[in-house]
């Protein structure tokens, strides 16, 4: 009788210990933080231009964007990362452990504004999930960890399937080797 094969064409990507993934707590610190940071940043941006041009233009709305996106996207993966990340001692990484695409982290951050998740879904969500992610971190392919966390192991890459207001849903997770599924009982 032929062998069923595993689908490994997701590949393997890195685990952290439960308690280096970053949970509920932190996340709103990082997330009022930088909230702050990112109204005095536009604050600012507003002040110059009304000095500088007087009325504010559709040019100044493409600024105040370009603003936003570089606090949450390339500063976000850089070494320093924003305020909230630097305070909270947390960083982005992929599945496979490295550091995200500027492309993911656009992706992640609009996953907010355009939906399909608003911010408090995405909380709640943070809050029951075993590895302590948001959606938007599931479906952008990352993981919120700790500063100096150290992957344990590599694990493979699964599909996790669940329904949610009448949608079928699914996202790429690591699947730990101690979560795989234990051998059937026999009677």
């Amino acid at each position: 009788m032929p062998q069923a094969t595993r689908d490994r064409s997701l590949g393997d990507g890195v685990y952290f210990a439960p308690d280096e993934y970053v949970g509920l707590g932190p996340r709103l610190v990082v997330f009022v933080v930088d909230s702050i940071v990112i109204f005095v940043l536009l604050w600012l941006v507003a002040f110059v231009w009304f000095i500088l041009v007087g009325e504010y233009t559709f040019t100044f709305v493409l600024i105040a964007a370009g603003v936003v996106w570089i606090y949450v996207a390339p500063i976000k993966r850089s070494s320093f990362r924003t305020l909230g990340y630097h305070w909270m001692g947390c960083r982005l990484v992929t599945l496979q452990g490295g550091v995200p695409s500027l492309a993911m982290l656009t992706f992640r951050s609009l996953l907010w504004m355009i939906g399909p998740f608003n911010s408090v879904f995405d909380f709640i969500w943070c809050g029951v999930d075993e590895d302590r992610q948001t959606l938007r971190d599931r479906y952008s392919g990352m993981c919120l960890v700790r500063q100096g966390a150290k992957p344990l192991g590599k694990g493979e890459v699964h599909l996790a399937y669940f329904d949610a207001f009448g949608y079928n849903l699914m996202y790429a997770r690591v699947v730990h080797p101690q979560a795989k599924m234990a051998p059937a009982v026999r009677d």
